[in-house]
């Protein structure tokens, strides 16, 4: 596809790169929107994007590692920190910054809950646009399919061949330098553009649920961790590359088998938070006044 954005004295940046920046940024761009309206003042909340950028792409690198290359990651553990090797994987780093950010907002006094419900929404948007990141990457492709007798053959940067012959079933034909753990030569499903549409259908539902449709606190979240794996485990079926993970028990890869605590977590969730409704939310809204007034004291006491 296009796996490099452009190379400045001989060093590469690459365009999956771009694109997770571009994930983290907007994702809490809208987050940092939404908090005010349950009471929270987004400005406090910079150091809780910080943990959870950084919580995320520990954990998504870890999962990788521990299940994708385990031999090679317990023989040489370094090979953690190198930039050119190994990947991601998205329930690590969903994971790690869930824990992260539940845990930040408990310890600067936030409503837990409704920080959680808020950024729910967020993560299904950070996906959507990560996704696009593999597709442009070449890797998480799905498993090679028929090539279509009839389609538009479409030529992209990098050597990629794309073959429309009537949505979903397009077939991507991979250039041989592209993808960590692609196969090439052959079309195959594109599985990530799938899952980005997915996650972005699944972005505006729970946003819609959160603006209209809550009725406890952790609704949100629930619904996420009921819905989503059920997504990821449907995409997977038809995922092909050769990195992303043990099979267990000959039946699931490591995300389908991650999938199931999430499942029943989101029921737990349900089950605990149900009855207990939404605590009062007020409107956060920023005081320009008080805000004038403490420099002023400043300036005094300087």
């Amino acid at each position: 596809m296009y796996p490099t954005l452009f190379t400045h004295q001989g060093q590469s940046f690459h365009t999956w790169g771009m694109m997770i920046t571009l994930a983290f940024l907007v994702a809490c761009l809208v987050l940092g929107s939404r908090v005010g309206r349950v009471g929270m003042d987004s400005d406090k909340l910079v150091p809780f994007y910080l943990l959870i950028i950084g919580a995320g792409l520990l954990g998504s690198r870890l999962l990788h590692f521990v299940f994708a290359e385990t031999e090679r990651f317990f023989a040489n553990p370094l090979v953690f920190f190198d930039p050119n090797s190994g990947g991601f994987a998205f329930y690590g780093g969903a994971i790690f910054a869930s824990v992260a950010g539940a845990w930040y907002g408990r310890r600067a006094g936030l409503h837990m809950w409704k920080l959680i419900d808020a950024g729910a929404p967020c993560i299904m948007l950070g996906l959507a646009i990560g996704r696009l990141g593999c597709f442009l990457a070449g890797c998480c492709h799905g498993q090679a399919c028929p090539a279509p007798e009839t389609g538009v053959l479409l030529g992209l940067p990098g050597g990629a061949i794309v073959t429309v012959a009537g949505a979903p079933w397009v077939a991507l034909n991979f250039a041989r330098d592209v993808g960590v753990g692609a196969i090439h030569g052959v079309p195959v499903y594109p599985t990530q553009l799938w899952e980005s549409l997915g996650a972005f259908s699944l972005f505006l539902l729970l946003s819609w649920m959160w603006s209209r449709a809550r009725r406890f606190d952790g609704q949100i979240m629930a619904v996420l961790l009921l819905v989503y794996p059920i997504m990821r485990s449907t995409i997977e079926s038809f995922r092909g590359d050769t990195i992303r993970g043990t099979e267990w028990l000959g039946l699931f890869s490591t995300s389908q088998l991650v999938s199931i605590p999430m499942v029943l977590l989101g029921v737990g969730i349900i089950a605990v938070r149900a009855r207990r409704g939404l605590d009062p939310e007020i409107p956060f809204v920023f005081d320009e006044d008080e805000v004038f007034t403490e420099d002023a004291e400043v300036d005094d006491v300087g």
